[in-house]
């Protein structure tokens, strides 16, 4: 099936975290001076990350559930969640040809079911979040073992004896601000209003929900754009930069056309403005 290139919309998306954040390794189960789970770093600056495959993870299961909701789908293994292995199940097209049936399968990819040209290649790619340079000024004052973040300690006490099973996490800290970078290839004119839609409903659900782990216990709340400032919070936030770049912007090398929102409900608001770039 033939694939066409219209233009990209990229979007500089900063956030600030609005309580201490752990997203770490898989393998981070053993303990690293006393801390029994660390969080993902930089290789070469040692400063704490946000993977891209985390953002663009969480982002994926909540337009799954909502795009399904919406079409009156079952949300279960033999509805919508209609492929896994190992009991884990999420939804995705067999084909390609199916695919672009979905927001979600156009949106975030998918590898199809059976050899062949099956697969339809993710439209958005999510960078890595990096943290602001002030940000990483602030946190390099923080005093302990562990360079720019906290460590948090927990206790688990047993029902019946009441042993208690301590552990220590390392955190972000509440007030840090990443920036990371959205970028959705136009293929279709006629799918990016209802692509963005759903993508941008996501980036709003989310900002009740959580990143990483320990969501329940209230880890990895945050806010995009400007955010208000916590209780001695130094940190200045930033606005969404919304970036419109079609074909002939590439060919040119003319500047593309720049937005600035506040916020992920603003930029909710400006899509008929963001999507009449590229036409239906």
């Amino acid at each position: 099936m033939e694939r066409q290139f219209h233009g990209k919309i990229i979007i500089e998306l900063p956030f600030k975290l609005l309580t201490g954040t752990h997203i770490g390794n898989e393998n981070d189960g053993f303990a690293i001076g006393g801390v029994n789970k660390v969080v993902i770093r930089d290789a070469v600056t040692r400063l704490p990350i946000i993977p891209g495959s985390s953002l663009k993870g969480k982002l994926r299961a909540i337009v799954e559930a909502m795009e399904g909701m919406q079409k009156g789908e079952r949300l279960d293994h033999e509805g919508w969640y209609n492929r896994g292995h190992s009991g884990i199940y999420r939804h995705e097209a067999d084909t390609r040809e199916q695919a672009l049936n979905n927001a979600v399968d156009r949106t975030f990819g998918t590898a199809g079911k059976q050899s062949g040209d099956t697969n339809h290649p993710a439209r958005l790619a999510v960078s890595d979040a990096q943290v602001t340079q002030q940000t990483a000024e602030v946190l390099s004052e923080l005093e302990g073992d562990f360079p720019f973040t906290e460590i948090k300690s927990e206790n688990f006490l047993d029902r019946i004896t009441s042993a208690a099973n301590p552990r220590t996490l390392e955190r972000v800290p509440a007030g840090s601000v990443f920036v990371s970078r959205l970028s959705y290839a136009v293929e279709n004119p006629a799918h990016v209003e209802d692509d963005l839609k759903y993508l941008f409903a996501a980036l709003n659900w989310l900002e009740d929900d959580y990143i990483g782990g320990s969501g329940s216990r209230g880890y990895g709340r945050l806010r995009f754009g400007r955010a208000e400032k916590l209780p001695l919070d130094v940190i200045d936030s930033l606005p969404i930069r919304v970036l419109l770049k079609p074909r002939s912007a590439y060919l040119s090398g003319e500047a593309p056309a720049a937005q600035e929102y506040d916020s992920v409900q603003a930029m909710q608001q400006g899509l008929a403005r963001l999507t009449s770039a590229f036409g239906k």
